[in-house]
């Protein structure tokens, strides 16, 4: 990299500015609520044992202050964890998660109510505590179970004005008790709100960094594609171009030595080229003959049907088709159609000296004929073609098993 030149990292999201309220546009909101609920699921098993164990503790505690105490309340506990049950198992069934949010906040809500009424009832010394379950309520949503700051801020202002409202039926302990509890539960409840703003602000510049980053590798992967379209693929006629071919070949190959499940039972080769094609370039022009190349190019290319089954340019006028489990009887009448369906396309040469019209000969060879290697068996189609030619050409010959060159009758 050059001193002028400047380097673009990926982004890490603090390059994307949010706005205050931190709303997304519609698609993007909902795709970030499933984000978040996922992210969130993954902790909130561990924080939900934790509340039922802390329940159970405060059920404990209550009976050592009390049997009084205890028997007002075990019903809003044995409640609350039978909520807290219910999460668990929205937990534990993922298609239950939509259910999740909407189940811890009506557990925070199970646990601030209770709490207010328990301490309005209660006639005890330490009964003020059980006011602080609100704020508590509240850092566990924000903390603990991190749901949308929105739904949180709404869900604290309806239990903060519960409590409230419960502080004046509250019997006076002393003077300004109410008042330092109040202003001691909206410090925990702001901090909480304030700790939960800046984390999902963080959580939504990485989930729109993500997003960007997918983009990128989705472009990326289709600019890859292209490109490895246009280093395999012959731009004029359609086909596979040699160095694909090769690639395909030497893979199939590969895969027929390795007897690899997705090996090929054995492959046909047949490699051909258009008859007296440099007199058809003089004759009529190299425009001409460029049009010539597409038309011909074009019937192996409706021909080839099977997946692994390709057809190749293998340089000038010569092209290579590859079979792969057919038979080798299939290999030759594949061959001889399309010799025939070439002919029958019409194509004027009268620099022919076989025909007035483009004529192809045709080499075929089998992998069943002992041949090591890709690079063999195009050795042995191109020794039958080279026979093809030299019988006259606008004709198919076939390289047998045991070595020898014979012509397609």
């Amino acid at each position: 990299m050059t001193a002028n030149q400047t380097h673009s990292p990926l982004p890490s999201g603090n390059d994307i500015s949010l706005p205050w309220h931190l709303r997304l546009p519609s698609p993007l909101e909902q795709d970030f609520r499933f984000y978040s609920r996922n992210s969130a699921a993954g902790v909130a098993s561990g924080a939900l044992l934790l509340i039922a164990i802390l329940l159970v503790c405060a059920m404990l505690l209550e009976s050592l202050i009390g049997t009084e105490i205890l028997m007002q309340t075990w019903r809003p506990r044995l409640f609350s964890l039978m909520v807290t049950g219910g999460c668990l198992a929205l937990c534990h069934q993922p298609r239950w998660r939509d259910w999740l949010p909407p189940a811890l906040l009506l557990l925070a809500f199970t646990l601030s109510f209770s709490g207010i009424y328990l301490g309005v009832v209660i006639d005890h010394p330490l009964s003020y505590v059980f006011f602080l379950q609100t704020p508590l309520s509240v850092v566990m949503i924000s903390t603990l179970f991190r749901l949308p700051l929105h739904s949180t801020m709404i869900s604290t202002v309806v239990m903060t004005g519960a409590m409230i409202t419960g502080l004046f039926f509250a019997r006076e302990y002393s003077p300004y008790e109410h008042l330092t509890l109040t202003l001691l539960s909206l410090a925990f409840i702001s901090m909480s709100l304030f700790g939960q703003y800046v984390y999902e602000k963080l959580l939504r510049k990485h989930f729109l960094s993500e997003h960007v980053l997918y983009q990128h590798r989705d472009e990326l992967h289709s600019a890859n594609q292209i490109l490895e379209s246009q280093a395999t693929v012959d731009g004029m006629t359609g086909c596979i171009n040699r160095r694909g071919m090769e690639a395909r070949l030497n893979h199939l190959y590969h895969l027929l030595k390795q007897q690899s499940p997705d090996a090929p039972e054995r492959i046909n080769l047949l490699l051909f080229d258009i008859d007296f094609f440099k007199q058809y370039n003089d004759t009529y022009g190299h425009p001409a003959g460029d049009e010539c190349l597409k038309k011909v190019s074009g019937v192996p290319l409706s021909m080839v049907q099977a997946e692994k089954d390709f057809a190749a340019r293998y340089g000038g006028e010569e092209f290579v088709i590859v079979l792969t489990d057919s038979s080798f009887n299939d290999a030759l009448v594949f061959a001889e159609r399309m010799r025939n369906r070439v002919e029958q396309l019409g194509l004027p040469h009268s620099g022919s000296r076989v025909n007035q019209v483009v004529t192809i000969s045709i080499g075929v060879a089998c992998s069943d004929g002992g041949a090591e290697n890709g690079a063999a068996l195009l050795k042995q189609a191109d020794e039958a073609l080279y026979q093809a030619k030299g019988a006259g050409r606008n004709r198919v010959a076939m390289m047998n098993t045991q070595g020898m060159v014979e012509m397609l009758t």
